[in-house]
């Protein structure tokens, strides 16, 4: 079928596509697609996600695959969100015959993640099921090698930053500049030991330790405001100073700082060290929301493809399109 064979794929993709293969021979996947989604793909290497599924798309955002290769009686739906290029829905159709599926399948809870090396010459596989955490590839220390260039399972960061989201005054207008309208960032810190010696501070004594995003001579405080499923949600400190910095490209230069300067300050006798905090990198798709905590628009990852950023979600719009 044309469009169904695989192209000249990556290394890191063909390492995968080999497992995803070994897995069906394995009889693994119940579901008749698979999805194989890659996560965080840089020069270290890539993670791939996998999915059994019911259709060949991602429900939530109807994301359409780059390409679909049909391997015995499965489909396997190869989708990467950063500059790819979907599938025409008329192909899709042509190759999977999706809409003449009559049987409604079960919900899956089981995943599999692909951690790969650039160079495609070593990978680690792990199964799971579905949950706060294990949807989450970074909660796997044997996958951080993979993204991270100095953490692997034998030395693992003591935080990542997970996520982040901009909340601006009531005076912003979608789609509109957001000069002098971010009041803060909310977000997930996710910390790889349970029993931290952040949490053995006296409760009754001032925190000493904190997080924060450098910008030259602004600091962005992050203020740890509770703590849910290994994750510390944090707010970050009024600083207008510091979002008015990023005046000439606000989304892409906070993006750069979190990713490159977030750091956790810790009080050591008296004199504070600093300890960098990856970004996990795990998102493509960003909330805007406002001070009530409603959702008022949104912001994309550098890269992100245009599909993403048009698609509603709806079914009409996979009728549509």
């Amino acid at each position: 079928m044309p469009g169904c064979q695989p192209g000249k794929e990556s290394p890191a993709r063909s390492t995968a596509l080999r497992e995803v293969k070994r897995l069906i021979d394995q009889d693994s996947f119940p579901a008749k697609y698979i999805i194989m989604y890659e996560e965080p793909s840089n020069d270290i290497g890539s993670i791939y996600k996998i999915t059994p599924a019911n259709s060949p798309f991602v429900e939530w955002s109807l994301e359409r695959p780059e390409k679909v290769i049909k391997y015995k009686d499965r489909y396997i739906c190869l989708m990467n969100p950063m500059e790819s290029i979907d599938m025409p829905k008329e192909k899709l159709i042509e190759i999977t015959d999706y809409p003449n599926d009559t049987t409604t399948g079960p919900v899956y809870d089981e995943i599999w993640y692909i951690g790969v090396s650039k160079n495609g010459k070593k990978h680690t596989l792990v199964s799971t099921y579905r949950s706060y955490l294990t949807y989450r590839y970074y909660s796997f220390p044997q996958l951080l090698e993979y993204t991270f260039e100095d953490y692997d399972s034998t030395h693992l960061p003591r935080f990542i930053l997970a996520s982040y989201l901009l909340v601006v005054d009531s005076s912003y207008i979608p789609k509109g500049a957001l000069f002098n309208h971010i009041q803060r960032i909310d977000g997930e810190i996710y910390y790889t030991n349970v029993l931290d010696e952040y949490f053995k501070e006296n409760k009754d004594s001032i925190r000493k330790d904190f997080f924060a995003v450098l910008n030259g001579k602004d600091t962005l405080k992050l203020n740890v405001v509770d703590t849910i499923t290994q994750h510390l949600f944090f707010e970050s400190a009024n600083n207008a100073a510091f979002f008015r910095s990023l005046a000439k490209d606000p989304l892409g230069r906070l993006y750069d700082l979190l990713r490159d300067s977030t750091f956790y300050f810790c009080n050591e006798k008296g004199t504070y060290v600093r300890y960098s905090v990856p970004y996990s990198d795990f998102h493509w798709y960003f909330s805007i929301n406002n001070n009530s905590y409603k959702y008022v628009d949104e912001f994309y990852r550098r890269g992100t493809k245009q599909s993403l950023k048009d698609l509603d979600g709806s079914y009409n719009e996979w009728d549509a399109n």
